[in-house]
């Protein structure tokens, strides 16, 4: 059966990839107690929508999204059928992902996901927030356990879901590993740059002509990737209202983004208009050239922060973040 990419279908990924608008059959997957399917006893994870129990190892997986996809990969799991909305939003594959998908099924149409995801018959399903709302939950849990989101932020913490596929897997003392190895990069950016400390950051994304999304939920997974930096969101932006911890701001209003560090997420073919918004040059990170221009797959790894992700969009950061740390 084979998935058909269409323009709903796109722009679905494509508003479940960019910023502020989201708003594994285990091929060689080994585990700590032995291979696929013989891991004794349950687990039951917390999720947002509840609880899942997962009696013994699963030994097929699908992963619906990209957040649950990067994380599977981090453990050497290949999927068995897997929606990947970066890649579909971006039109390419994502350049921290591993190539071993070549025998998966890729899932590129939202249309009767249910149905795709049970010809696959997987004993285990992992579903990204922007896919798991409550009806789609219930009719993928019929088919197998199902765990959604983590929690009811947009954006997962990769932390948690780490720890969480590696309890369901039976390899905690991987996702121990997997964790400490990213957390590595991070601690060394901050015992190099130990100005970053009470500094500010806005991640912002230009999705129409007229309109920029800002994040503004610190607690979001999102925000949690900078705060272990030791970076904050202004206190004007998160003083405003906002729906999903973004805000909605106007193209007229962008001298309100006075945070040190700018991340300037942009649509296909916008990067130039958000140059050229009135007020844009005089703002602080581009006084300072603490600015960072991410097209879709770039503004992805930071909304939607992965195990794999987050150290890709670090790279691409870094020279900013050194010039903030330097202030």
């Amino acid at each position: 059966m084979h998935a058909v990419r269409t323009p709903r279908a796109a722009r679905r990924a494509v508003i479940a990839a960019v910023a502020g608008v989201l708003a594994l059959g285990i091929a060689g997957c080994g585990s700590d107690s032995g291979s696929g399917g013989g891991g004794a006893g349950s687990v039951t994870v917390t999720h947002a929508l509840g609880e899942t129990t997962v009696d013994g190892t699963p030994a097929k997986v699908v992963a619906l999204g990209n957040q649950w996809l990067d994380t599977t990969l981090a453990f050497d799991v290949v999927p068995v059928g897997y929606v990947d909305n970066v890649a579909i939003a971006s039109r390419t594959t994502p350049p921290w992902q591993p190539d071993k998908l070549g025998s998966a099924k890729s899932i590129a149409s939202m249309a009767g996901i249910a149905e795709q995801v049970a010809a696959l018959e997987p004993d285990l399903i992992l579903a990204d927030p922007f896919i798991a709302d409550q009806a789609t939950y219930d009719s993928l849990s019929k088919i197998a356990p199902t765990i959604p989101g983590l929690s009811k932020n947009s954006a997962a913490v990769w932390q948690d879901q780490v720890t969480a596929l590696g309890r369901v897997l039976r390899r905690e003392g991987d996702a121990a590993a997997i964790i400490g190895g990213v957390q590595d990069k991070i601690d060394g950016i901050v015992a190099a740059n130990p100005g970053l400390k009470g500094k500010t950051y806005a991640s912002t994304w230009l999705g129409t002509p007229t309109q920029l999304m800002v994040l503004t939920d610190a607690s979001d997974g999102s925000g949690q990737v900078f705060t272990a930096l030791g970076l904050t969101i202004p206190k004007n932006l998160t003083d405003q209202p906002a729906t999903g911890g973004r805000l909605a701001l106007s193209t007229e209003r962008v001298d309100e983004i006075t945070a040190d560090l700018l991340l300037a997420g942009y649509s296909p073919g916008y990067d130039e208009k958000f140059r050229q918004l009135p007020g844009y040059g005089a703002l602080p990170a581009v006084q300072n050239n603490a600015t960072v221009f991410l097209n879709t797959m770039e503004i992805t790894a930071v909304n939607q922060p992965t195990v794999l992700s987050v150290p890709f969009i670090l790279d691409k950061l870094n020279p900013a973040l050194v010039a903030v740390g330097s202030r």
